[in-house]
């Protein structure tokens, strides 16, 4: 055997050619190969330690991939199963939260809601089990977006689930101590972290798609949030050294130099919410979320005129300009992630294929005009004078002129065009050439020319360089 390893731009592929022991080409590969038998086997070295472990993964992983766990959890059904647990879940989890506090629902709904807990818990366990030998360790581990998504979903049902649920529970029956009401209080709480799960149900059913798109908007705009914070922070903390000189100092002086018992009551009820960094801090986030805060501004301009001049400054810089900057920030994160979601182009990719078919299923129907399953000549040709059906065919970049080359590369030589000729050849004439389309034509036409030369009895020149049209041969 001969195997030629070819690569170009990135591309690689592998060719491998039966040959006589006895033949001419034979010998010619031997005398070939001689001067690279040390580059052979380092090739062949690396090679194996590089495919060997992952071919054994392959296998491994194909073996997992056809189960029916896997069949199971990858399915449409299965997702909306575990959406439907989840939704039901948030709802008793809120008529648990309310019976706890009011206690008003009844014996009967407090019997229900305990029985649920425990269905719930039993179907994400298995749901969690049920993944990990569908995709097994590998499925949970964070390197990817989908293992931390697992990795997620198994700590909240095992934390909130298994441990708080059943765990605690069956210890307190068995060693006779009941815990402190406000400790087994404090951990019931975190039941509410299962909430978490509903991001899955966003991000599976495109129903949800908007809500998704907000909650990964939020998610990457984390960053930005926290910088928001941190430049809010100081701009609010020179303001207030500012106001502390501008304003708290020049009301001191005023009610020490002794004001009308009125007029000194009001500076007092000031100096409760403007003495002091801390407090002037406070109450400039106040004036940041325009909670109410000309009721105190006007008292302060009543003894500084322009006081007003230093509130309105510090809402145009903190409030107008900073706000929208960090909403512009936010707004471009979310777009630009909804660009370069990667599983959204997927569903969207499937979406306009199911589409496009539906669209060929249709336009096939209307040019069979017999019913009889096939396309003829004539039906052919019928249809690019239909104005309707011309529509159609403009849609999919093909004119009336293009009739007769579409019908005779559509027809497999029986002159007439079956249904999956139909949709096979349109489907794949739909759209530019792709690289792989044109490396697969590339190949057969060297694959046609090797035959051609076999038959004519041409023997092309041997190169250790490499041939003339750029492709990098290494033969062994």
């Amino acid at each position: 055997q001969r195997v030629t390893a070819v690569v170009e731009d990135g591309n690689f592929a592998v060719e491998v050619q039966e040959y006589s022991a006895e033949s001419d080409d034979y010998q010619d590969m031997l005398k070939g190969v001689k001067g690279s038998k040390m580059n052979v086997r380092m090739s062949s070295r690396s090679m194996s330690s590089v495919l060997g472990p992952m071919s054994s993964w392959s296998s491994s992983e194909r073996l997992r991939r056809s189960s029916w766990v896997h069949k199971l959890v990858t399915s449409w059904e299965f997702e909306m199963l575990t959406s439907f647990f989840i939704l039901a879940n948030c709802a008793t989890m809120g008529l648990q939260a309310h019976q706890d506090v009011s206690g008003g629902i009844g014996e009967g709904w407090r019997i229900f809601l305990l029985v649920t807990e425990h269905v719930f818990t039993s179907f994400f366990l298995m749901e969690c089990i049920f993944r990990f030998k569908a995709y097994g360790y590998r499925g949970f581990l964070p390197t990817r977006a989908e293992g931390r998504s697992n990795l997620l979903d198994a700590f909240l049902v095992i934390f909130t689930g298994v441990i708080i649920t059943w765990a605690i529970p069956l210890w307190t029956i068995i060693s006779g101590h009941t815990p402190q009401s406000g400790f087994f209080r404090m951990l019931t709480v975190f039941r509410a972290i299962r909430l978490a799960r509903l991001v899955r149900v966003f991000r599976k059913i495109p129903l949800f798609r908007e809500a998704w798109m907000l909650i990964r908007g939020l998610g990457d705009s984390s960053r930005t949030l926290f910088w928001t914070v941190v430049v809010i922070f100081f701009v609010t903390y020179g303001f207030a050294i500012f106001g502390i000189k501008l304003l708290v100092e020049p009301l001191q002086a005023m009610r020490a130099d002794g004001l009308v018992p009125e007029e000194e009551k009001k500076i007092d009820e000031l100096m409760v919410i403007l003495e002091g960094m801390d407090k002037l801090m406070f109450t400039l986030v106040q004036v940041l979320c325009e909670d109410s805060f000309h009721a105190f501004m006007r008292e302060i301009v009543y003894f500084i005129p322009w006081a007003w001049a230093y509130f309105y400054a510090y809402i145009a810089i903190a409030c107008l300009v900073l706000m929208n900057l960090v909403t512009a920030i936010i707004v471009e994160n979310a777009m630009e992630t909804s660009r370069t979601d990667q599983e959204q182009q997927l569903q969207d990719k499937v979406s306009k294929q199911a589409k496009e078919v539906q669209e060929l299923k249709k336009l096939f129907e209307m040019m069979d005009a017999d019913g009889s399953g096939t396309l003829s000549w004539s039906e052919f040709k019928q249809s690019f004078k239909d104005v309707e059906m011309q529509k159609k065919w403009r849609l999919l970049d093909f004119q009336p002129e293009d009739g007769k080359e579409l019908f005779k590369l559509l027809d497999d030589g029986d002159g007439e065009i079956e249904t999956n000729e139909f949709f096979e050849g349109l489907t794949r004439m739909k759209g530019s050439a792709q690289a792989k389309d044109v490396f697969r034509l590339q190949k057969c036409l060297e694959k046609f020319q090797q035959h051609l030369d076999e038959v004519l009895g041409y023997k092309p020149p041997q190169s250790e360089a490499g041939n003339s049209d750029g492709w990098s041969r290494h033969t062994t």
